[in-house]
């Protein structure tokens, strides 16, 4: 059953010990009550990279040596089949409760399971090292989630395997729905917002499901990412500029008491994000080239190349005039934010409840009274989680919401704003 963190947030962790990673139907054990720490990383460095895999590590109290896979007496182990439960790939859901409102925080898979003894011997404690659904699109191809006529080691069409892959020109939404199917990733588990751009017929047996998606992404501009709910998700290139998360602030922090509190803020003045010459070229189609000549003149070119599966070289040109509007200058940033939910209850549901992308307000007042105000977009979101001595660290990365645009005379451009893409 559930545990209480503290006299506000119940914390549930549970592991599907008989289940396969996509089986329709799931059915949890809770562990919660043997959990001591656990710490959860997701998301990207910035706006300019793509989302890596999400990973999640728990540490459980194993007193009782039921969390080793070794242990034959152990609950989790399958005496009818001579195997431990306790596998790779087991689902995983890690979720909060808080004003009678529950949150999902990691949804993934039993990764690596070390067994230590720390204290000389005198405890015993598991690790399980979780990753979400990334690992499972990196590690399948075109070719191997087909299906094999009369092969041993393939199961029988319609049950773990699907008929060989083909695509055609479609939307770059309609190709990630396709490569999902590959791997029946399962319906539920999808958020696929309808993309702007085609994309050309490009796959190649020996491409990951993974670098196919991201093909995709690259195409569309578009942010493909695992939720904290497991959902697959695509949102197109005008996510940030149409979504009310996106275009509407909702949280706001500052460190005067007029807002939530933090606990720590990091703010960057640096060249690292810029990127003022873009050569995009489209598999069959002539190199589009744009730059920003004062950002070439002040910071030297720093170039981004690209080859892409855009099936014009307008749609091309579209995209990185979009990209160079939010890259050419660099800008005074607020790069990171710790935040400490048990300091102010009302931190627990924005902690608890926001997502990649969804917009914040950060306010810095300087020692000297002067202050410094930015609205920004959530890049990546830590959890760290200690309940012996009931702490919790709520850590996000930040990039400026851009599409605020540069106003004349509301804003200095290449301080916290730019020209946006509209």
């Amino acid at each position: 059953m559930s545990v209480a963190f503290d006299s506000d947030v119940d914390l549930t962790v549970e592991v599907a010990f008989d289940n396969n990673p996509f089986d329709d139907s799931l059915t949890f054990t809770d562990i919660s009550s043997f959990v001591r720490q656990f710490n959860t990383k997701r998301g990207r460095a910035n706006e300019l990279g793509q989302f890596v895999g999400g990973t999640a590590s728990l540490l459980l109290s194993n007193a009782d040596n039921r969390f080793n896979p070794n242990n034959e007496s152990s609950p989790f182990y399958d005496s009818a089949n001579s195997i431990t439960k306790i596998q790779p790939l087991k689902p995983v859901k890690i979720s909060a409760t808080y004003d009678s409102v529950n949150y999902p925080i990691f949804f993934g898979f039993l990764d690596t399971i070390p067994v230590s003894f720390p204290a000389l011997g005198s405890d015993s404690v598991v690790q399980f090292n979780c990753v979400d659904s990334f690992k499972i699109l990196n590690s399948q191809t075109l070719s191997s989630a087909g299906w094999r006529l009369g092969r041993g080691g393939f199961s029988e069409i319609g049950i773990s395997t699907v008929l060989g892959y083909e695509d055609s020109q479609e939307l770059s939404s309609a190709r990630v729905s396709r490569l999902l199917d590959q791997v029946q990733f399962p319906s539920s588990l999808r958020d696929i917002q309808t993309g702007t751009l085609q994309v050309q017929s490009q796959a190649t047996s020996n491409s990951d499901i993974l670098s196919a998606i991201r093909q995709c992404e690259t195409a569309e501009n578009a942010q493909f990412f695992i939720g904290k709910d497991g959902k697959a998700v695509f949102r197109n290139r005008d996510y940030r500029i149409s979504n009310t998360k996106a275009i509407t602030v909702q949280a706001s922090f500052s460190n005067d008491g007029s807002n939530l509190p933090y606990a720590d803020i990091v703010t960057s003045f640096d060249i690292h994000e810029v990127r003022n010459v873009y050569q995009w070229t489209r598999t069959g189609g002539t190199t589009q080239f744009v730059s920003d000549s004062n950002s070439v003149l002040r910071y030297r070119p720093v170039a981004s190349v690209e080859s892409t599966i855009n099936v014009s070289d307008s749609d091309v040109l579209s995209l990185i005039e979009q990209k160079i509007a939010e890259t050419s200058l660099p800008i005074v940033r607020i790069d990171s934010l710790k935040v400490n939910p048990r300091q102010n209850t009302d931190i627990w549901e924005k902690a608890l409840g926001l997502e990649f992308g969804d917009r914040i307000s950060v306010k810095i007042v300087n020692p000297d009274s002067s202050s410094y105000t930015d609205e920004l977009w959530i890049e990546s979101i830590q959890h760290n989680v200690n309940a012996s001595s009931q702490t919790w660290a709520w850590n996000i990365t930040l990039s400026p919401a851009s599409s605020s645009g540069w106003v004349l005379g509301l804003a200095q451009l290449g301080v916290g704003t730019r020209f946006a893409y509209t």
